[in-house]
């Protein structure tokens, strides 16, 4: 067996700490915000109105700009400190320029685009939603410079800075929270809103003495048109088309469920919500980590350390990505139901966003094999890969949106609903069609998943010949096989007939238990893997003594 990477580890463990307390506090801001807004009308228009500068934010942040930023950084960082400062004051005073006109020219076209973003909206909805949108969107220059200082440190090994940064948002969305309970549910939005600009403010501020540190400085420089931005444009350009292809299925998705019964936006968004927490906590930890450990070992041409840090973190997402989905399937109701059916949020509301994030649950391996198998084409500074693998999700999401949504059933689905029935319509001659509705919409997104995956995976085969795939796959194996084993003994003691609270106390360790046991027989090498790093911490902090 492989020891695995302990610097990787150590960082993987460092941001998944980090991240997990931010999705607890993301915990606590969604049962105060579920009450407060329900899902109806204020709850669609809220969502809608933030999914829009975090589309944009995946142009110029965690998606095209950070995808090219990250390699280019180490290596500048492998030629001296200095090149890379000045690379990185460059590309942050482009990043400024660009972000202040998206924000400028989204606030004055913001209508238009809630009215293409969500064409089932009545009038009324789409006002509201363009007033909050108008507010939100200067998020975007904020979470632009979180993701670029990120980046940075991430490539000097210092990890966890964006993390911190999430964690300290959600404390000012979850005050904003707290005050709105004061006001009506229209001014309880934009309660809301604005603390989402206050969040990214103290993001950014709460990165600068970790930036400090490592002896960098935020500095704009006098013209931000310099080599290394020439290079980080030409590095962006395809993965501005990746980015693209992926908020365009966002957006797809969301139109889509626009055009479904009222609530379908906000049920969707709950259950991706829940739906993320593995893969923020760990994948997202993981690949923020990984990224520059691949990029250094590219650029000193270390094959060896680049397969096996690929490896390596395929078979620990395997290990924790697929019990951890088990969790979310099974355990998806009584969660809605404990957490956060109060106020306006209703039994019925628990059960619709509950059989959505099943269906989400199905593709998390796929999504999450994905993101971290990506970077190894990113590491390479090959973004045109991950573009066609974005293109072919879309299309394939699309597909089977589709056939398994049902019919549009907004009264104001006007010309989109229209277009919508036709693409049906010519679907049905071929295909059978579903009407799943917004869980259809769940559902094609883990289908279109498992595709770009396994087409991933075959090109990667191409590339990386000498990659041991047969290590990934057994680990695979043996996590599907332990978790298969939790299912069966779960259903044996009858846990599925309690109710709520008893199901959760004695089901979540149970399935623990279970696990971690069959990890044993089956001898899981990622289970003695993290026993041996966690001697090593208690020898190191001295706790054995």
């Amino acid at each position: 067996m492989n020891s695995p990477s302990p610097s990787l580890l150590r960082g993987t463990i460092i941001v998944s700490a980090l991240t997990q307390l931010s999705r607890l506090f993301g915990f606590v801001r969604e049962m105060l915000c579920a009450p407060l807004l329900g899902t109806g009308f204020f709850s669609d228009a809220y969502f809608v109105a933030f999914r829009i500068p975090n589309l944009l934010r995946s142009f110029v942040a965690e998606g095209a700009m950070t995808s090219a930023f990250v390699p280019l950084f180490s290596g500048e960082l492998e030629k001296s400190k200095e090149d890379a400062e000045r690379a990185l004051r460059s590309i942050a005073s482009f990043l400024m320029g660009l972000t202040l006109a998206l924000s400028i020219l989204g606030i004055i076209s913001a209508s238009s685009i809630v009215q293409f973003f969500a064409p089932g909206f009545d009038a009324e909805k789409i006002a509201y939603t363009t007033m909050l949108t108008r507010v939100m969107l200067p998020y975007i220059i904020l979470v632009s410079f979180i993701s670029l200082l990120n980046g940075a440190l991430n490539s000097v090994h210092i990890f966890g800075s964006a993390a911190l940064a999430q964690v300290l948002m959600n404390v000012m969305l979850i005050g904003g929270a707290l005050a709105a309970f004061f006001f009506p549910q229209a001014q309880a939005g934009l309660w809301l809103a604005w603390s989402v600009l206050a969040g990214g403010l103290l993001g950014v501020i709460s990165q600068l003495p970790s930036l400090h540190r490592a002896g960098f400085r935020l500095r704009l420089g006098a013209s931000p048109f310099t080599p290394a931005v020439g290079q980080l444009l030409a590095l962006m350009l395809p993965a501005l088309f990746g980015a693209a292809v992926y908020q365009l299925n966002i957006f797809i998705a969301t139109m889509l469920a626009s055009l479904l019964r009222e609530g379908s936006v906000s049920w969707i968004y709950y259950a991706d919500r829940l739906a993320q927490f593995p893969i923020g906590v760990f994948t997202v930890a993981l690949g923020s980590v990984l990224l520059p450990t691949l990029s250094r070992a590219h650029a000193r041409h270390d094959h060896a350390t680049f397969t096996e840090q690929l490896l390596d973190s395929l078979r620990y997402t395997s290990f924790l990505i697929i019990p951890v989905s088990f969790v979310l399937y099974y355990f998806a109701e009584p969660f809605f139901t404990l957490v956060l059916e109060h106020g306006k949020f209703t039994h019925d509301s628990s059960l619709r966003c509950a059989e959505t994030l099943q269906a989400f649950c199905f593709g998390l391996w796929a999504v999450s094999c994905h993101s971290i198998a990506i970077k190894a084409f990113l590491a390479r500074k090959d973004t045109v890969t991950p573009t066609l693998l974005g293109m072919l999700s879309l299309a394939s999401s699309v597909l089977f949106s589709l056939l398994l949504m049902g019919p549009p059933q907004s009264p104001h689905a006007g010309d989109s609903g229209a277009m919508v029935a036709q693409a049906q319509s010519f679907l049905a001659q071929i295909l059978p069609l579903a009407a799943f509705g917004h869980v259809g919409l769940a559902l094609s997104s883990s289908l279109a998943s498992y595709i770009s995956f396994l087409t991933l995976a075959i090109l990667l085969s191409l590339r990386l010949p000498q990659l041991p795939w047969r290590r990934f796959i057994v680990s695979t194996a043996k996590s599907a096989a332990a978790v298969a084993l939790c299912a069966g003994c779960l259903h044996f003691f009858g846990i599925r007939s309690l109710k709520p609270i008893p199901f959760v106390l004695l089901g979540l360790p149970l399935t623990g238990i279970i696990f971690l046991l069959a990890g044993k027989c089956l001898r899981c090498d990622e289970i003695e893997a993290a026993q041996q790093l966690g001697k090593r911490l208690v020898a190191k902090m001295g706790w054995g003594k």
